[in-house]
C-alpha cells in the first residue's frame, strides 16, 4: 500500500494575529471575574444593597456555567467567529452598563449581561484555538494561555485596588472597553476558521430544560450554606433543578442537533477527563476562596495579605502551565505529566490538612504553592486530552461542555466547602468554650462572623476571641481535610484516561483546500486538489483491503488469518464486524454512517499503535511461514471528496495501516502454506523475541 503523504508541518506566523486576538479576549474576560473584588465595599456604599453583597461574583458565575454549553453547539451552527465577535460585542455592552449603574439592581442585571458575553469568550477561545493549532503543538500555546489567566487571577485584586482607590469604581467597567475593541479588531480582521456544515437545528427543549434546571439549581446550591438545606425556598430550588436537568438529558438524547451530545460520555476519555477535570477545579476554588478566610481569621492576616498570600500559588499555576505545554508539544507526551500533576496536588492537600491555629504564614505560603505546581501540570492539558478524543464536528460541544462542567463544579464545591465550614464552626465553638470565656461572652450572644472583623475581634476578651480563632481552625481543618481524598479521585480518574497520540500538523490549506477539515463539511459536489484526491484514493483502497481481508476471515481454510481477527475484536465475529465498520466508515459520504463507524476505526487504529499486535503465539506461526518460504523460494465509480482520516480525531492513519499490513501478512501465510503444504526441508521456527514482536 501507498505510504500516505506526510502531512504540511504546522506553521504559527499563519495564525498568530488569531492567536493574539484570542488571548486578548480571555484577558479581558478572565480578569473582570477579580478585578472587581476590592471595590465591592465601595460599591455598596455607593448603590447600597449589601443584603445582595455575593451577587456581584454569583451572578456571573450562574450566567458563564448557562451560557456556556448553548454558545458551543449554537457557534458550531452559525459560525464561530460570528458568535466570537457577538460575545465580545455583549461583554463590552455589559461593561458599559456596569459603569454607569445607578442602583445594585440594574448594576447586578449588567454583571448578567457581562457574564453571557464571557462565558462565550473563555469556551469559544479554547474551541478555536483547537481549531487554528493542532493536537501536537496545541500544548506549547495553550499553556501561553493558561498563563495568562493564571496571570490575570493574580492582576485583577492588585488593579482592581489601585483603580478603585486612585480613580472610581467605574473605571473598572470602563477599562474592558479599549481592550475588548483590540480583541475585536484582531478578530474580524485576521481571524478565518473553517466552518461547519451541521443542519442548523436548533435544540429549543434543551435550552429550555437546561437554562431552567441548571439556573435553579445552582441558586439551590447557592443558597443552601446561608439558608440552610432545609429551607423550603432551597429545598423547591434543587426539586425544580433536579427535574429540569432529568427532562435536559431526555430531550439531548432525542435531538438531532444536542447542545450536549450524549454520545460523549460514551468516550471514555472524554468521560474521564471530565471527572478528574471537574474535580481538579473544584479542589482549586476551594483553595482559592477559602485560603484567606483561614489566614486572616486563625493566622491574624490582614485582608492584603490574605490577597498576597496566594500569589505564589498562582504563580506556580500559570509557569507550569508554561513549562508543561512546551514539554508535551516536544515530546508528544502528556499523560505522564497530568499523573504527576495529581499525585503533587495529593501531596499538598496532605499537607494542607495540617495546618491549625499554630501555624504560619510561610507554611500556608509553601503548601499553596506545592499546590499550584501541580495544578499547573495538569489544568490546561485536561481540555487538550478532550480536544484530541473527538472528532472535529464534536469539538465546540465538547471543549463547551467541559467548561460548562467546570463551572458547575466550582459552584457546588464553594458550596460544599462552606456548609462544611459554617456547621463545624459552630460546633467548635460550642466545644471550645470554656468556663472563662462563656463569662466573658458579650450580653448579646457570639456571633461567629466576627472572626473574620479583625476590629471586631480584638475589641473582645481574649478568651473569647481564642475560642473563636481554634473554632474556625477546626472549621477549616475539616475543609482541607476533604481535599486529599478529592486528589485521590483526579488521581484516578486521570489514571483511567487512555493517551492518545498528538497530530502533529493540519494538512496545508492551500495544498489540501481546507485547513482543518471536518467530517460533516464533505461535499461530493466540490472539487478537491489532487493532493487531496490521492489521499482519498488510499482510504478507499484501504476500505478495499478490509472488504476481502473481512470475506476470507469468514472461510474456515485461513486459519491463521481467523485467529489474527479473533484476536483483534475479541472473537471472530466481532473481529470481522470491526473489518466492515471500518472500511464503511472509509467509504461512506454521510456524516451520520460515519459518526456510527467511527468508533470501530479508533478501536482498529489504536491496535496498530501497540508494540505486540498479536500473540506470541500467533507470532511465532508467521514466523514459521516466513520461514518456510524463505527456505522454498528464492468498475463503480465514487465522486471524489476531502480526505476522511484527516478529520478523524484519534484514529493515526500510520498506525492503521500497520494494523492492515499486519493481517494482510496473516493473509499472505495461509496463502503460501497452500501454495507449500510440505516443509520438510523448512528450518525451525525461530523463537518469538520481544523485538520481533515489536517490530510486528
Amino acid at each position: 500500500m501507498t505510504t500516505p503523504a506526510v502531512p504540511a508541518p504546522f506553521e504559527f506566523a499563519k495564525v498568530r494575529w488569531i492567536y493574539y486576538g484570542l488571548m486578548v479576549g480571555m484577558f479581558t474576560a478572565s480578569i473582570s471575574q477579580t478585578i472587581v473584588s476590592p471595590a465591592i465595599p465601595r460599591i455598596v456604599s455607593d448603590l447600597g444593597g449589601v443584603q445582595f453583597y455575593a451577587w456581584l461574583s454569583t451572578i456571573v458565575m450562574l450566567t458563564s456555567a448557562v451560557i456556556t454549553p448553548i454558545s458551543g453547539k449554537l457557534a458550531d451552527m452559525f459560525g464561530r467567529k460570528r458568535f466570537y465577535v457577538i460575545a465580545l460585542v455583549v461583554f463590552m455592552g455589559g461593561s458599559m452598563l456596569s459603569g454607569v449603574a445607578q442602583s445594585f439592581v440594574w448594576l447586578i442585571v449588567s454583571r448578567a449581561i457581562q457574564g453571557m458575553g464571557m462565558g462565550v469568550i473563555m469556551a469559544l477561545s479554547q474551541t478555536i484555538l483547537g481549531d487554528v493549532i493542532p493536537p501536537r503543538q496545541r500544548g506549547r500555546y495553550a499553556g501561553y494561555m493558561g498563563a495568562l489567566m493564571g496571570a490575570s487571577q493574580v492582576a485583577g485584586p492588585l488593579i482592581g485596588g489601585f483603580i478603585t482607590d486612585a480613580f472610581t469604581w467605574r473605571v473598572l467597567f470602563y477599562i474592558n472597553l479599549p481592550v475588548g475593541l483590540a480583541a475585536l479588531f484582531l478578530i474580524v480582521r485576521f481571524m478565518h476558521v473553517p466552518e461547519l456544515d451541521i443542519p442548523r437545528r436548533i435544540d429549543h427543549g434543551g435550552i429550555v430544560t437546561m437554562t431552567i434546571g441548571v439556573t435553579a439549581a445552582l441558586l439551590g446550591i447557592s443558597f443552601g450554606p446561608g439558608m440552610g438545606w432545609t429551607d423550603p425556598l432551597v429545598v423547591a430550588l434543587l426539586a425544580v433543578g433536579v427535574v429540569g436537568i432529568a427532562a435536559f438529558v431526555g430531550f439531548e438524547r432525542r435531538a438531532a442537533e444536542p447542545i450536549v451530545p450524549m454520545h460523549l460520555f460514551g468516550n471514555s476519555v472524554f468521560t474521564w477527563s471530565v471527572i478528574a477535570a471537574c474535580l481538579m477545579n473544584a479542589t482549586l476554588m476551594v483553595l482559592i476562596i477559602y485560603t484567606p478566610v483561614y489566614a486572616q481569621g486563625v493566622l491574624g492576616m490582614t485582608a492584603t495579605q490574605s490577597g498576597m498570600i496566594l500569589i505564589p500559588m498562582n504563580v506556580a499555576l500559570f509557569f507550569m502551565g508554561i513549562v508543561v505545554g512546551n514539554l508535551v508539544t516536544r515530546t508528544g507526551r502528556y499523560k505522564s505529566f497530568m499523573v504527576g500533576g495529581a499525585a503533587v496536588v495529593i501531596i499538598a492537600s496532605m499537607l494542607m490538612a495540617r495546618l491549625d491555629h499554630r501555624s504560619s504564614p510561610i507554611e500556608l505560603a509553601l503548601y499553596t504553592l506545592l499546590f499550584g505546581l501541580g495544578a499547573g501540570m495538569t489544568f490546561q492539558l485536561y481540555t487538550l486530552v478532550v480536544q484530541n478524543a473527538v472528532q472535529r464536528r464534536d469539538l465546540g460541544p465538547a471543549t463547551a461542555s467541559l467548561q460548562f462542567f467546570r463551572n458547575t463544579a466550582n459552584t457546588l464545591a464553594t458550596a460544599v466547602a462552606g456548609t462544611l465550614m459554617t456547621s463545624h464552626l459552630v460546633q467548635g465553638i460550642n466545644w471550645r468554650l470554656t468556663p472563662e470565656a462563656r463569662q466573658q461572652m458579650p450580653p448579646e450572644g457570639l456571633d461567629p462572623n466576627v472572626v473574620l472583623n479583625h476590629d471586631a475581634l480584638v475589641a473582645l476578651p481574649e478568651a473569647v476571641s481564642l475560642v473563636l480563632k481554634l473554632a474556625l481552625a477546626d472549621a477549616m481543618h475539616a475543609v482541607y481535610l476533604m481535599l486529599p481524598f478529592v486528589g485521590v479521585v483526579v488521581l484516578a480518574a486521570t489514571l483511567a484516561i487512555r493517551s492518545l497520540p498528538l497530530r502533529d500538523s493540519f494538512e496545508d490549506a492551500e495544498e489540501a483546500g481546507l485547513e482543518a477539515a471536518t467530517l460533516s463539511n464533505a461535499d461530493p459536489n466540490t472539487m478537491p486538489s489532487a493532493h487531496a484526491r490521492r489521499q482519498r484514493g488510499q482510504e478507499r483502497l484501504m476500505a478495499a483491503h478490509l472488504i476481502l481481508l473481512a470475506e476470507q476471515a469468514t472461510k474456515g481454510d485461513n486459519e491463521i488469518l481467523r485467529a489474527a481477527v479473533a484476536e483483534f475484536g475479541g472473537d471472530v465475529t466481532r473481529g470481522v464486524r470491526l473489518l466492515r465498520s471500518t472500511s464503511t466508515m472509509l467509504l461512506s459520504e454521510d456524516p451520520e454512517v460515519i459518526d456510527e463507524h467511527e468508533r470501530f476505526a479508533v478501536e482498529l487504529s489504536q491496535r496498530g499503535e501497540r508494540p505486540e499486535m498479536l500473540s506470541a503465539g500467533l507470532t511465532s506461526r508467521l514466523d514459521a511461514i516466513a520461514s518456510r518460504v524463505a527456505a522454498q523460494v528464492h468498475d463503480v465509480v465514487v465522486p471524489s471528496t476531502e480526505p476522511r482520516l484527516a478529520s478523524v480525531e484519534g484514529v493515526d492513519i500510520r498506525s492503521l495501516n500497520r494494523a492492515v499490513w499486519m493481517l494482510d501478512t496473516a493473509l499472505v501465510a495461509d496463502a503460501a502454506g497452500r501454495q507449500w503444504p510440505h516443509a520438510d526441508e523448512a528450518p525451525e521456527a525461530p523463537p518469538a523475541r520481544d523485538e520481533q514482536q515489536g517490530q510486528r
